[in-house]
């Protein structure tokens, strides 16, 4: 019984969690009107639900009978070490490294640092930890796979027709009139443009294109695998319908122009191709001349885009960000190798500092002059507003890196050691989780160009996914 509720709420959680975004703009705005902040017990309704179905989890331990399965639960393996060390480590730098926690009510900056921190950091990891230790039904796997393939073509669908749909569609649920900008205590802005250009990033139901975009990479991996499943078992029409699937959220992706999401996805489809040449071509001369050919082709069709859209791959201010702020980071590090404390970095910093817009020297910044809500940077001078000292987010472009300026050193290596221990365990599960896993690759990959972990929607289905395959095996051996 318990184990059927936590199963039914988890798949819930799962499909709901791509449409958070808008679900809590339109809900807010209905309650309390424009331009008003989302609120904070609508915003939250992901974390309770993640958080009632690991106490029905904990329920289900204590019931555990099974003498096989009560050893299994109590055993830790290295993934679970790195997760108790790394969160340990974490807790123990924010509180005695003199982050000035004072756990007081009203919260201090500090203390809402801490706690964004953890829930960014940690909270994924937690469920994770508590999940892969009950049993999922047989069917849970096959039964999500389906529903993510979903929820990604609808997703898909609805993020191509926002190309279309006009600015006031928007602000009239509820978002922003801005555009391409974050602020933290205002809707969302509904697009993003491209650096420079009035081209448009989709986002479908999500917050941004780079969150769209990674979470794009799990219906893209369900669908690869639901599509080689049918064709092996030759059920054609099945087959048609997930290679329609699969082409719809292809191009979702690509109008995203999110180049990090774009390198996850092309990792995840070399990774399935070179595993199905393993099967059509015995020969391994022969295996390499057509990876290498099918490389050139792309690094060619990349040159060619880089040529006449250089503004879709290369943008310049962009594309500094991405250089300058991961070597600030690592110099941070150097100074401070234990770390500045949980939430100094990443999403929790973007969440509670100025929003900050950084143009290139020259640029015109008097379309800025009426606001008062971010700061403006040009050339890395500060002209608006004047006489203010902005706090501008610490951003490392990398989540192995956010982790070392939060952690220092040791955080890096943990999180590297993290993701090695989690790909070495799951790539012995059964070919019914090799999607998750060509998932977490592709993540893993993207997060050495942006906090590719920051999203909800992201995290918690991923690590829940991965929690899942934690005892079917062992369930499958003991036939409990």
């Amino acid at each position: 019984m318990l184990q059927r509720l936590r199963e039914s709420l988890a798949l819930i959680l799962i499909a709901v969690l791509p449409m958070h975004a808008i679900l809590v703009t339109v809900a807010t705005h209905t309650l309390e009107g424009q331009n008003h902040a989302p609120l904070a017990f609508l915003a939250l309704w992901k974390e309770s639900l993640l958080a009632f179905i690991m106490l029905i989890a904990f329920a289900e331990l204590l019931r555990m009978k099974e003498p096989e399965l009560k050893h299994a639960v109590m055993s830790l393996d290295l993934i679970d070490w790195c997760i108790i060390v790394v969160i340990t480590f974490g807790v123990a730098v924010s509180i005695f490294g003199g982050a000035g926690l004072s756990f007081g009510w009203p919260l201090s900056l500090a203390d809402k640092q801490f706690l964004l921190g953890f829930k960014y950091d940690f909270l994924p990891l937690v469920a994770f930890f508590v999940l892969r230790r009950v049993l999922w039904s047989r069917n849970f796997l096959v039964v999500v796979t389906r529903t993510i393939g979903m929820v990604g073509v609808v997703a898909a669908v609805f993020g191509i027709a926002t190309l279309f749909l006009p600015l006031s569609f928007f602000t009239g649920i509820g978002y922003s009139d801005l555009h391409s900008l974050y602020l933290p205590n205002a809707p969302i802005a509904s697009f993003q443009f491209l650096e420079g250009t009035d081209i448009r990033r989709i986002q479908s139901f999500m917050s941004g294109p780079n969150q769209f975009g990674l979470w794009l990479l799990l219906p893209i991996s369900a669908h690869l695998q639901l599509l080689i499943k049918s064709l092996r078992e030759r059920r054609r029409f099945d087959a048609m319908l997930y290679a329609v699937g699969e082409i719809l959220v292809l191009i979702a992706l690509f109008f995203t122009y999110s180049r990090s999401a774009w390198i996850g996805a092309a990792v995840i489809l070399v990774t399935v191709s070179i595993l199905l040449l393993k099967d059509v071509i015995t020969s391994a001369f022969h295996r390499t001349c057509v990876l290498v050919t099918v490389g050139v082709f792309a690094v060619g069709v990349m040159l060619v885009g880089m040529w006449f859209s250089p503004q879709i791959l290369v943008r310049t201010q962009s594309l500094k960000g991405h250089i300058e702020k991961p070597i600030a980071a690592m110099e941070i590090m150097g100074e401070h190798p234990l770390g500045l404390g949980l939430g100094t970095a990443g999403p929790a910093s973007n969440h509670l500092s100025d929003t900050c817009v950084f143009l290139e020297a020259g640029a015109d910044f008097s379309w800025a002059t009426s606001r008062k809500d971010f700061c403006v940077f040009v050339g890395g001078e500060q002209k608006l507003p004047v006489g203010t000292a902005c706090n501008c987010p610490l951003l490392t472009e990398n989540w192995y890196l956010q982790w070392g300026v939060e952690r220092g050193w040791a955080g890096v290596a943990l999180s590297v050691m993290l993701v090695f221990f989690v790909f070495r365990s799951e790539k012995r599960k059964m070919n019914s989780e090799q999607w998750i896993l060509l998932s977490f690759v592709g993540i893993s990959v993207a997060a050495l160009f942006l906090h590719a972990w920051e999203d909800a929607a992201v995290a918690y289905t991923l690590w829940l996914l991965l929690g899942a395959g934690g005892l079917c095996r062992m369930r499958q051996k003991l036939d409990v």
